[in-house]
């Protein structure tokens, strides 16, 4: 009977062509894509030796050595398709570190294979899987059910793998990856009913050509100007990783300097840029961490992750990656300097949380450049990343009176006494107790709970305006602040007259301070709503004047009453050139008959040297610290009377 080579020769295109897309895609980098690859091996070889076993058995010249030769290599390539498909689904659910912490489980793993390959290895001289027999053909041994047996083993652990760890499994995957196998045992039995029909391998290149269009997704998952996973690939294999309880260390890698490079180099030249920068990454990796899965997050940020292997290197790794970095690269007759950020990130002792590690995984570029190695483990000590779910600890705050307005005084230098105040917003969690405002307002205005506070604050601000302890304080008015968010409000204006008409409090009451970051981002829409708070009779006031990127000029066309100078004004002793600038600024800001508040005055040298300059205001610790309302009553209270 004459076996038929043409479904192989079918199995051999497809798989060629996978191997190409893989090799021309660069999915050769990061751990599914290795596994992915070995399994795609695996399957071309057998696919291979199976064209070699059907010629050399069709090929009466050939000899008896030969045979055993190329049937040897088949079978070992074919029975160890299921456990590198095995393999590569514990790679899909990130489980394999489970297996390396466990010798007793790896051996009873390997075992079936390892007994399996023993005896197709000595079938040759004790015919315990196949020989030949006397007229040279092949047939099957005693011990021949022991490969179908070994199959069902792998295929029975897959299954039920994939079954334990479904919640790791994007929509459709798990359907893809269970079903190759049914289909393929299908295919065997077919190929053993009807030898002359060899369609396993056929089968087997259908599936993983299946696994590349719907579970690897290349085009999804890996980066092709990098090779690198995406950040999408990141989102998920980092959620994997907290599910199956992994520990991993993260090598956070963040070009500072990435857009001023992208807008002189354009885009051809920085993606060339970019390609230069992986491959340092990926040689770093070949030397000093391998198994790491290397990951672009865009926007001139790189990660690798990796783990237990690795955790001993990972610290050596950082520092020679951060020297590397550093070296001058070379770019179309350009001599480019990468100024280069790096975090080493150890989950879950630093985070343990997903959103927690993909808000540091994005957010910790805006930390100062240090040009040495970072660790999470410092810059979480100011408690940004620890606390869980802010999002929804804000909203509570929002719904169960969580939030609380507190007032810091304002000193008048002309009168001597405490003539108002700014309102600053408190957040107090039960968990985490105090929350500070550069924490959660940043968050509240990401996802728009930032109204409602705004609206908050202005309310009790009002209620206190229009109580007995207010007018008998004397007070002039109290400062409003108003974020970037509530400036691109179109009724902004009609929703803060309301307000102030709801609580009888008259405009001159109120002071509404804007940041320059404000007027840069939204100059029409904020213009417009000074224009219509400025015809009720509102103030304003411009917050921390010198640390925006608004213009001098924007600053003038401006209807503005108060500017409010940044507490970084206030770092003469460090910086004495600071004074030429101070004074100039002063200067000018009076030349456009505007009055002054300085804030972050903590010394009386301080407090001397603006008075001499004729500042109208002073606020900061040197007279208090913000304060509760009653503290707030009770403190001005005094101080006016003395």
């Amino acid at each position: 009977m004459i076996n038929l080579n043409y479904f192989n020769f079918c199995a051999m295109g497809i798989m060629l062509v996978l191997v190409i897309t893989a090799m021309v895609r660069r999915m050769l980098r990061g751990r599914r894509n290795r596994y992915f690859w070995n399994l795609l091996l695996v399957v071309t070889c057998s696919a291979l030796f199976e064209i070699l076993v059907v010629i050399l058995d069709n090929t009466y010249e050939a000899s008896v050595t030969q045979k055993y030769i190329v049937h040897c290599c088949y079978l070992i390539m074919h029975s160890l398709s299921v456990p590198v498909y095995v393999l590569y689904l514990a790679c899909l659910t990130d489980s394999l570190y489970r297996l390396r912490d466990n010798l007793a489980v790896q051996l009873v793993l390997a075992a079936p294979f390892a007994g399996l390959m023993i005896c197709i290895v000595l079938s040759p001289v004790y015919h315990i899987i196949f020989y030949f027999d006397s007229l040279n053909r092949y047939t099957k041994g005693p011990c021949y059910f022991l490969l179908y047996a070994a199959a069902a083993f792998y295929i029975a652990l897959a299954v039920i793998h994939v079954l334990r760890q479904r919640r790791l499994f994007a929509k459709g995957q798990m359907f893809v990856v269970l079903a190759i196998l049914p289909v393929v045992a299908a295919a065997l039995w077919v190929q053993v009913t009807y030898p002359m029909i060899r369609v396993e391998m056929f089968v087997w290149a259908l599936g993983l050509l299946f696994l590349l269009l719907m579970v690897q997704k290349p085009e999804e998952r890996t980066d092709p100007v990098t090779g690198f996973g995406k950040q999408g690939a990141y989102v998920t294999d980092i959620g994997q990783a907290l599910g199956n309880e992994k520990p991993v260390h993260i090598i956070l890698i963040n070009i500072l300097n990435y857009k001023a490079l992208r807008d002189i180099l354009g885009y051809q030249s920085m993606q060339s840029l970019l390609g230069i920068v992986s491959e340092k990454i990926m040689k770093l990796c070949r030397e000093q961490l391998p198994k790491a899965d290397p990951y672009y997050l865009e926007g001139g940020r790189f990660c690798l992750v990796t783990g237990k292997e690795n955790f001993h290197r990972t610290d050596g790794a950082a520092r020679a990656l951060n020297g590397m970095l550093k070296d001058v690269i070379y770019l179309q007759d350009m001599d480019i300097n990468l100024q280069v950020n790096l975090c080493i990130l150890h989950c879950p002792e630093d985070l343990c949380d997903f959103q927690s590690i993909y808000a540091f995984s994005n957010e910790f570029e805006e930390y100062e450049k240090t040009g040495k190695v970072l660790y999470a483990e410092e810059i979480l000590k100011d408690g940004r990343y620890i606390i869980k779910d802010l999002e929804g600890i804000i909203d509570n705050a929002v719904h169960n009176q969580g939030l609380t307005v507190y007032y810091q005084p304002i000193y008048s230098v002309e009168k001597g006494k405490y003539v108002s105040a700014e309102a600053l917003i408190r957040l107090n969690d039960e968990e985490y107790g105090h929350i500070s405002p550069e924490l959660f307002i940043p968050v509240a205005e990401k996802n728009g709970v930032i109204h409602q506070i705004g609206i908050y604050v202005l309310e009790e601000v009002c209620k206190f305006i229009a109580s007995r302890e207010f007018q008998e304080l004397g007070m002039e008015y109290i400062e409003v602040n108003l974020s970037v968010a509530q400036c691109m409000r179109n009724n902004l204006a009609s929703e803060i007259i309301a307000i102030l008409h709801k609580y009888q409090v008259r405009p001159d009451q109120i002071n509404l301070e804007i940041t320059e970051t404000a007027i840069a981002d939204s100059q029409n829409i904020m213009s417009e709503n000074i224009r219509l708070l400025k015809e009720e009779g509102l103030s304003f006031s411009l917050d921390d004047f010198g640390t925006g990127y608004s213009n001098i000029r924007r600053v003038a066309t401006l209807p503005l009453n108060i500017v409010k100078l940044d507490k970084t004004f206030t770092d003469l002793e460090t910086n004495p050139k600071l004074d030429i600038v101070v004074r100039n600024t002063v200067r000018m800001v009076k030349d456009m008959d505007m009055k002054i508040v300085v804030e972050g005055i903590e010394t009386e040298n301080l407090v001397r040297y603006f008075s001499d300059l004729k500042c109208e205001y002073i606020q900061g610790y040197y007279f208090s610290k913000p304060l509760s309302r009653e503290e707030f009553v009770c403190f001005v209270g005094q101080a006016n009377k003395g």
